[in-house]
């Protein structure tokens, strides 16, 4: 085959005009030449073309017909219609658009106008399998993304570590975002706690999380072998991270640490919507910001690690803001208050809790795909 050629299918009764398109296209492309629609379908039944030129006027099956079977056959073949009659010019236009040609021309027509709706026709199905393939690598890239994210969430829960239980639930947006959670035991009847969330959506936002999640484990190394419980490490190594990034990164965060021995929390929140702190059958304590959110250029402030009691019984419930900002149909959210009122007022294990909830914004949803990741975290300190 001729490099940088196309096969192109020639339609028409007329020997004349058929060995005419013939000799115009042949020097650069494969030419077949058919004197029926019947003939022309059977062709394309046999073989795939490119591009089909294709005369309107012919006894038995017409252009039209031929033109609606070979995009039955073949969809990727582009046509051509060709009409010799200036009679109803209007409407065999109107039919050639319902039959999906990707151009109409009336005869006479010149060598160069031929060669140029082949070349054109050539450019469109080289752009449309280009953005095919770009979206194909896109999905590919997201699930990808999607995979890496699952991977770096704790796995197996719900779980146990020592006094603490913790259950947890993620959904992933279509677009993939940047949430993360985590709980780490850290000796000592110390547990660590979080949830982060990275502004935007794609993969370059899950990459960050993954970043972010090494950056938070080098915070908590310096807890090793400390009395003294501060968070400030862990919110700084975030900063760092993001320093030499776009100063438009922004992060959310929830940090904490119980601490079963001393019936405490220890928390650092920057910018990160409200923990609910609660005892089944009492009223619930929100933990707000300690410290702005993490971004380039803003600092922590002064002792933004605070306490607060957290003995046997109590749970604690941590979440991204994608999950009171589901919307249902009508584009109503879910709301804050809402989702606090079905959290502290579940009862039962905490896995029934988070089941309760995800169930009833789920519900809220309606069949609306979520716009953001759906994350939550809750822990117990469990009773001896």
């Amino acid at each position: 085959m001729k490099t940088g050629a196309a096969r192109v299918l020639v339609v028409d009764d007329d020997p004349a005009m058929l060995r005419t398109v013939e000799r115009i296209l042949a020097p650069r492309h494969e030419v077949l030449g058919c004197s029926s629609g019947e003939e022309a379908i059977e062709a394309a039944r046999k073989e795939p073309f490119d591009v089909a030129i294709v005369d309107v006027r012919m006894p038995g099956v017409d252009g039209f017909e031929v033109t609606r079977a070979i995009k039955a056959i073949r969809p990727r073949t582009e046509v051509v219609l060709v009409t010799g009659s200036v009679t109803d010019l209007d409407d065999k236009l109107v039919r050639a658009i319902e039959e999906r040609a990707f151009y109409f021309i009336t005869k006479p027509f010149s060598k160069a106008v031929l060669t140029s709706l082949v070349a054109w026709c050539l450019d469109m199905q080289r752009l449309a399998e280009e953005r095919n393939d770009l979206i194909r690598r896109l999905t590919e890239d997201l699930e990808r993304a999607r995979r890496f994210q699952r991977a770096l969430l704790p796995q197996g829960l719900p779980k146990s570590f020592g006094a603490v239980r913790a259950a947890s639930a993620w959904v992933s947006c279509e677009t993939v975002g940047g949430d993360l959670y985590d709980i780490l035991p850290l000796g000592d009847d110390r547990v660590f706690v979080m949830v982060a969330d990275v502004a935007g959506h794609g993969v370059a936002a899950a990459l960050l999380v993954g970043m972010i999640k090494t950056a938070i484990g080098r915070g908590l190394d310096d807890l090793a072998g400390r009395e003294k419980i501060d968070l400030a490490p862990a919110a700084r190594a975030v900063l760092d991270t993001l320093a030499p990034l776009s100063t438009s990164r922004v992060v959310t965060a929830f940090f904490g640490i119980v601490d079963t021995r001393g019936r405490t929390l220890h928390y650092l929140n920057a910018g990160h919507p409200p923990a609910v702190l609660w005892k089944p059958g009492a009223e619930p304590r929100l933990l707000g910001a300690t410290t702005p959110l993490l971004s380039h250029g803003i600092g922590l402030l002064a002792n933004p690690t605070v306490k607060a009691p957290f003995g046997p019984g109590e749970r604690l419930a941590i979440y991204s803001d994608g999950l009171y900002e589901v919307r249902d149909p009508s584009g109503a959210e879910f709301g804050r208050d809402r989702l606090n009122r079905v959290l502290t007022g579940g009862s039962g294990a905490i896995e029934k809790v988070v089941e309760s909830v995800m169930k009833q914004t789920e519900a809220h949803a309606g069949g609306r795909p979520p716009e953001d990741d759906l994350t939550m975290l809750v822990v117990e300190s469990e009773k001896a």
